[in-house]
């Protein structure tokens, strides 16, 4: 901001106006009449709530219903003993499964993996900036079983890019490692419900002409032996917001670069 030179004469505002100021009527001390605060604009604290009311809105994007990519399962089993329903645009995989392993048999436990995948494109960048992100991914497994061995493990990876006409969220770095495991090793016993929740959040610096995506690849492993392990239907694992919300939507907000270095200049 460009401050007025008040001792410049080609300024409007070289020479008080000294008529106007000596025509002001000052009234007496017991007059309590003064200017309406509207008349001033806004105050500084609705411009702060509305500034604090911007921070926290969060745009919601769609993620596409997940395809299943990979499923494997150990040499001479069924691999439709582990099954997956037809899965929908709602952010979620449910799974079902019935195992046996004979106590004959002698040997490694067997395995069984899968994994779904769904790729969010966010809207193109009309300016730079930075584009912030932030979801919830979750699992639940409802299981019984008598076995040896019995562990079934949720997880997601997840990528990121800026760009998606120059890069692949897929070859985002760190991609190959989980980025949450929301379950670990829950074991096939007599009435097994168990259910948790990770949030994930992050952020990416965008050019005019960005178009950022995400990549979510959901997994589900099972790890088997000697004995019998049931997943009952209502066995899921899901991507959603990291607030209230429905499943198969996560949060998203774009900063103008123009507005971040008025905040770290102020910070």
């Amino acid at each position: 901001m460009t401050l007025i030179d008040a001792t410049r004469v080609d300024t409007p505002f070289a020479e008080p106006k000294r008529e106007l100021i000596a025509a002001l009527d000052t009234g007496s001390i017991t007059v309590r009449d003064t200017l309406p605060a509207e008349s001033l604009g806004d105050g500084f604290d609705p411009v702060q709530a509305r500034l604090r009311d911007w921070l926290r809105s969060w745009r919601p994007q769609r993620v596409p219903a997940f395809e299943p990519v990979r499923d494997t399962a150990p040499k001479g089993q069924r691999r439709t003993a582990l099954k997956s329903a037809p899965t929908r645009p709602d952010g979620a995989v449910r799974v079902t499964a019935s195992l046996y392993d004979p106590p004959t048999r002698e040997g490694a436990p067997l395995a069984w993996s899968r994994n779904w995948v769904s790729v969010a494109v966010l809207p193109q960048a009309t300016e730079a900036g930075r584009v912030y992100y932030r979801f919830a991914v979750g699992s639940r497994l409802v299981l019984d079983g008598q076995a040896e061995t019995s562990l079934v493990s949720t997880s997601l990876n997840f990528g990121a890019v800026a760009d998606a006409g120059s890069a692949s969220p897929f070859d985002a770095p760190g991609f190959q490692t989980p980025v949450a495991r929301p379950l670990v090793g829950v074991q096939g016993r007599e009435d097994a419900d168990a259910e948790a929740v990770q949030v994930i959040e992050g952020s990416l610096d965008v050019a005019a002409g960005d178009t950022p995506a995400l990549a979510f690849v959901l997994g589900l492993d099972v790890l088997f032996r000697d004995g019998w392990v049931r997943l009952h239907e209502g066995s899921s694992a899901w991507v959603g917001p990291a607030g209230a919300g429905a499943t198969g939507t996560i949060e998203t907000r774009f900063v103008p670069a123009a507005l971040l270095r008025i905040v770290e200049e102020a910070a």
